[in-house]
């Protein structure tokens, strides 16, 4: 990820000196080209956006590639699936389709637990037919909604939460050689699976946070080379996690919301090399210790109030294959009266008898990306209390080396984002979580250690107890989020619209930890939708998101209230859908629903979602129209235009806007699916409610709402009579140059549309100028104070006042991030096209770059699922040097004012029959004369 972004910005800096001889470096580009005669390739081959996964039940599973070669485009493509690499299942022939991704299987019935291989043809476009592809390309059936052998069990011992993990093992003899060995494992709470002492896999939070009411997913993993012959383990640790930690108690006052505590269901698969099997599965044969007669490592670990470790006990020797040295008991198996005392104890489940839906795995696994080295560590005045300062906000964990260190030394570390003026830590905006790690030394020369199932946001450490000096070698951060491929990459002339950058991809590593959290120190961290909603357009060109907002989007339509209303965050772990605590829907959160879906279909060309959730859609937007009595003029805007700086919004008006803007973007889905009696219906509710809105907001042609974020979703939304457009244009613009004086005042709704619409409106400079605004508020106060993610307000913190309230102040909030997509999208002029689905996914896209008069130079790049979009340029005197790269299979309209002969020269073509510029396939090279 770090070398893709490095050498796409060094690829575009090196084509700007390069330019000096730009004649004859095409000229050369050209022969080489010629020369190389590469065929149509498929490279990068996925199903489901995954690379060979395994686990997956997808009955109708789809296959994507991307395109490589010196062929303008793929005409046709074939697809072959053959079971086990040996029978064919499928034998697409050649699918007349330039499109190489969304394409979805078409054979025999998938088999359950069966690996399946496939491999890709292309024909370019003039016919010419490649080979075969030679990439690896595999998907491997789970159990394709078949019931599970594996009981559901759980360890004996006490109710309650910030208790040690439960400790399940299995020990079993393998007495044949095994050709192929596959653990699935489905938990309530969190889980890490050992065979032998080892890890199953370096995934960390699984199996990951679901709708409990409804789901749970569960991993596949190979752990064939785990296996020995003779005596075996298998073991098992299980948290607490998101299931029943306090994070799923936090607002309840410590009511349990999804169940008492943990639980497992698992299943060992063995096939041996003589072809007959073996299943191992959660039953009563499990065994478990109790706390008292074994007492573990892991004290407590906890998402809100970190972890306790003991090192003076064994962490080792009961997860290998040895004798039975520990009192064991057999678990408790959930079912019949057992399971009916697990939902007796648990309120808001009491009527249930039986568990969650167990499905498989289709966001992204949770890993540790990085590690961070410290920028700087302090001595305090305190006796061996250091603050150490790895320079970046972040989200994971510290992971620490001691040596020959005192048995029952006691170590406590505290995480925080900022320092008093004193030097000290930081930690008010926290609320009630502790998020501190306490190690107890045992008695090891040598140990490294790094805490299990707890995660912070943190910038800075406050270690107390350290004996001796603290050195940097001994510590380092490790960065944990989503493992997701960054796809996106930024650099202009200005240092701090850098910094800005970075920040915005920094907040969306720290937020992105399977569900899209608002914020990852505080006792919060929840999946807030109004946040999620406008950051994706941004999250979406960083990095590669379809399978994250996939599992994401599930959870949301399964939590859909009872009156079609989607919720505030998801999952929630305070109420399910028959019993919604959050009231109506939010105007600008519950709008996700519809969003998020949408943003997919642009990216990705994903249609699939839209499919699949439009009839919940359209009851989203119902629902609010039923709570106003069949009204149109709608008030659902619960959280307002949230954070605005004294500048607030009607709230009616807010939705209203909203309600008319939603409906017609869910018209035009409507019209995507082919649903034509939908589309007319939705068409009408958006013209009803855009008259209904110009009716009451309206005045002589003058918008009788002042704030700036009002101003910005009538534009928006093309909400304005054509009378009234210049005069909200003028008042628009009045607002931020004079009243404000060139300032913002917007807010969560406001903020992430307002460049877009100067833009819109031909404010490119204004729009710019607000951009780089240093002082408060605006984007870049935040970085001129050292700010190294994006906050959640303006004002979290400043020199006059210091620190914001401390009740709801996070220093790593992705919402003002959203900023970022005006970076790719207007200074440098990538965009998706989605007016059909042949366009969309970037098959067909949109280069309009917005040079304004301040910036020297800006390069983007940005790996589409076709290939990679790149666009950059620079000021040479009165000219500026535009470069562009269209990838192999897509084509881009191309629209720069005033640059159509330039655009001519340099190989782009006029359309006969729609009269836009296109370029196909290459690299270009334009030089814009500037007035």
């Amino acid at each position: 990820n770090g070398k893709f972004q490095k050498n796409i910005l060094i690829f575009n800096q090196s084509r700007f000196i390069l330019s000096l001889c730009s004649e004859t470096d095409k000229k050369i580009r050209q022969n080489q080209q010629k020369e190389q005669k590469i065929m149509l390739t498929a490279q990068n081959l996925k199903v489901e956006y995954k690379t060979n996964p395994l686990g997956m039940d997808e009955m109708q599973p789809r296959f994507s590639w991307e395109l490589s070669g010196n062929s303008m485009d793929q005409s046709a493509c074939r697809i072959v699936v053959k079971e086990d690499g040996k029978k064919v299942v499928w034998d697409s022939g050649f699918i007349r389709t330039n499109l190489c991704n969304q394409i979805c299987y078409g054979g025999e019935v998938l088999k359950k637990f069966t690996r399946y291989d496939w491999t890709v043809q292309l024909k370019d476009e003039k016919g010419k037919t490649s080979p075969v592809s030679k990439e690896e390309a595999f998907f491997e059936t789970g159990f394709l909604s078949s019931p599970w052998e594996g009981k559901w069990i759980a360890a004996r011992g006490g109710t309650g939460y910030l208790l040690p993990p439960q400790r399940l093992l299995r020990r079993f003899e393998v007495k044949k050689k095994v050709k192929k060995a596959r653990l699935y494992t489905a938990v309530l709470g969190l889980y890490e699976a050992f065979i032998n002492g080892k890890n199953v896999t370096e995934d960390v939070f699984t199996p990951g946070w679901t709708d409990y009411y409804k789901r749970v997913q569960y991993q596949a993993y190979d752990v064939t080379a785990l296996i020995v012959k003779g005596k075996n383990m298998l073991a098992d640790v299980i948290a607490e996690g998101w299931f029943c930690g306090k994070i799923a108690r936090n607002w309840t006052h410590g009511m349990v919301s999804y169940g008492p505590h943990p639980a497992m269901s698992q299943e060992l698969h063995l096939t041996y090399e003589d072809g007959t099997t073996e299943k191992i599965v959660s039953n009563s044969e499990f065994r478990s210790f109790s706390v008292t007669d074994c007492p573990p490592a892991i004290r407590m670990s906890d998402i809100y109030m970190g972890e306790t470790y003991d090192a003076t006990e064994d962490d080792v020797s009961w997860k290998l294959p040895t004798k039975e040295v520990f009192d064991e008991t057999a678990p408790i198996v959930l079912e019949n009266e057992a399971l009916e005392d697990y939902f007796s104890n648990t309120p808001r489940w009491s009527h249930r008898r039986s568990m969650p839906k167990i499905e498989w795995q289709s966001g992204a696994p949770v890993r540790r990306i990085m590690t961070v080295k410290p920028v700087k560590i302090t001595k305090r005045k305190d006796a061996n209390t250091f603050v150490v300062d790895f320079g970046q906000n972040l989200t994971g964990r510290e992971r620490f080396t001691l040596k020959n260190t005192k048995r029952g030394t006691s170590i406590l570390i505290r995480h925080g984002e900022m320092l008093n003026d004193d030097g000290s830590l930081y930690t008010s905006n926290l609320r009630a979580a502790a998020a501190t790690t306490h190690y107890l030394a045992g008695n090891a020369k040598s140990v490294t250690y790094e805490p299990t199932f707890t995660y912070y946001g943190f910038r800075y450490l406050e270690i107390s107890g350290w004996l001796g000096e603290l050195k940097e070698d001994q510590i380092e951060a490790v960065v944990i989020h989503s493992d997701l491929e960054e796809t996106g990459a930024f650099e202009c002339s200005n240092p701090l619209l850098n910094q800005l950058f970075s920040n915005i991809v920094w907040g969306q590593r720290s937020n992105f930890l399977d569900v899209p959290t608002d914020c990852p120190q505080r006792d919060e961290r929840l999946g807030w939708t109004g946040d999620t909603q406008v950051f994706a357009n941004v999250a979406t060109y960083n990095m590669y998101c379809p399978e994250f907002y996939t599992k994401w989007i599930r959870d949301l339509n399964l939590t859909q209230m009872a009156d079609g209303g989607y919720k505030h965050y998801v999952p929630d772990p305070y109420s399910n859908s028959e019993n919604p605590r959050q009231g109506a829907t939010a105007t600008g959160w519950g709008d996700a629903g519809i969003i998020c879906p949408d943003v997919m279909f642009r990216k990705y060309g994903d249609l699939r979602l839209i499919r699949r959730y439009f009839d919940n859609m359209k009851r989203h937007l119902y629902s609010q129209i039923n709570r106003a009595g069949n009204s149109y003029l709608v008030k659902n805007a619960c959280f307002g235009d949230w954070l605005n700086i004294d500048d607030p919004t009607d709230e009616s008006l807010l939705s209203t806007a909203y309600l008319a803007g939603m409906a017609k973007m869910l018209a035009h889905h409507a019209g995507l699916l082919g649903r034509a009696e939908d589309q007319l219906e939705l068409e009408q509710m958006a013209a009803a409610t855009k008259k209904a809105f110009q009716q009451t907001f309206f005045k002589n042609d003058q918008l009788q709402a002042k704030s700036q974020t009002a101003m910005l979703l009538v534009l928006h939304f093309d909400l304005t009579p054509e009378k009234a457009y210049k005069n909200v244009c003028n008042a628009l613009v009045k607002s931020i140059k004079v009243t404000h004086k060139v300032h913002l005042s917007t807010g969560f709704l406001g903020t992430p549309i307002l460049l877009s619409t100067l833009t819109k409106i031909g404010e490119i400079d204004l729009a710019y100028d607000l951009l780089q605004q240093t002082t408060y508020p605006g984007w870049l106060y935040p970085v001129t104070q050292g700010a190294t993610t994006m906050w959640e307000r303006w004002n979290s913190w400043n020199e006059k006042t210091g620190f914001a309230d401390i009740h709801m102040n996070s220093f790593n909030h992705y919402a003002y991030g959203a900023v970022g997509d005006w970076f790719y999208e207007t200074i440098c002029g990538i965009q998706p096209l989605s007016d059909c689905v042949e366009h969309a996914g970037f098959k067909r896209f949109k280069l309009a770059p917005r040079f304004g008069k301040s910036l020297e130079y800006a390069s983007a790049a940005f790996r589409c699922p076709y290939g990679e979009i790149a666009s950059g340029w620079k000021r040479i005197g009165d000219t500026v040097l535009w470069f562009f790269d269209v990838p192999v299979g897509t084509t881009a309209e191309i629209d720069l004012p005033g640059a159509e002969k330039a655009l001519l020269a340099a190989g782009v073509v006029k359309c006969k029959d729609c009269g836009k510029l296109i370029a196909a396939p290459g690299e270009y090279q334009v030089e814009v004369k500037i007035k």
